[in-house]
């Protein structure tokens, strides 16, 4: 790649992505002008490349390969959505590997969606058990991030059994209470010790 292929494939992917390169930035959780202009050239008037540092981070923050970076020189392909791990929900309960706190998700099948991330996942409701609030077919989009405050609706993946989605209240030192989607007043409470993870809903179809 030369020097101005390596800025437009930052550009392009930033774009991708709804992005300023500012923001592309600040989404690697790098310092915002990491990408501007004025960073590309010298003092000297030399030509600065991106750091191999740089390049990794936002490769990380956008869930993309090296080699899909590449490709970003070709406009077409830069027109292409994101895509993130995908699962039926009937699946999930069977394929949950936990690893550090985390879904492992490597093996999963991808599908499209604007926003791409290490953390994000779908999941494909082919159950009608939520409905009227979910309806079977819709599709939910969760976050691997493990924190989830109270009100949060999460999904929670047992060691037996399918998973829940419930409305996150509070834990104690045994157990975590939870309200039911339909009836929030209601409460459930699940022993910590039967929970493999509980994953907050960012995004649900409607």
């Amino acid at each position: 790649m030369q020097y101005e292929q390596v800025w437009d494939a930052v550009d392009k992917l930033a774009k991708l992505h709804g992005l300023s390169p500012s923001g592309l930035a600040k989404k690697a959780g790098l310092d915002a002008t990491t990408f501007n202009k004025s960073k590309r050239i010298r003092h000297d008037g030399k030509q600065r490349w991106p750091s191999l540092d740089s390049i990794n981070k936002i490769l990380e923050a956008c869930n993309i390969s090296f080699e899909q970076f590449y490709q970003l020189i070709d406009d077409d392909l830069a027109l292409k959505p994101a895509g993130i791990p995908f699962i039926s929900y009937s699946e999930l309960a069977g394929m949950a590997v936990v690893k550090a706190s985390k879904l492992v998700t490597d093996k999963w099948d991808n599908t499209q969606f604007p926003e791409s991330s290490v953390n994000l996942y779908a999941i494909n409701l082919d159950s009608a058990d939520f409905e009227p609030m979910y309806r079977k077919g819709y599709t939910l989009i969760a976050t691997k991030d493990p924190e989830v405050r109270k009100g949060d609706r999460v999904i929670v993946l047992r060691n037996k059994g399918l998973p829940l989605i419930k409305e996150f209240k509070h834990r104690t030192t045994s157990t975590i209470v939870f309200g039911d989607i339909f009836n929030p007043k209601q409460d459930e409470q699940v022993k910590i010790d039967d929970i493999k993870l509980i994953n907050r809903i960012v995004w649900a179809e409607q």
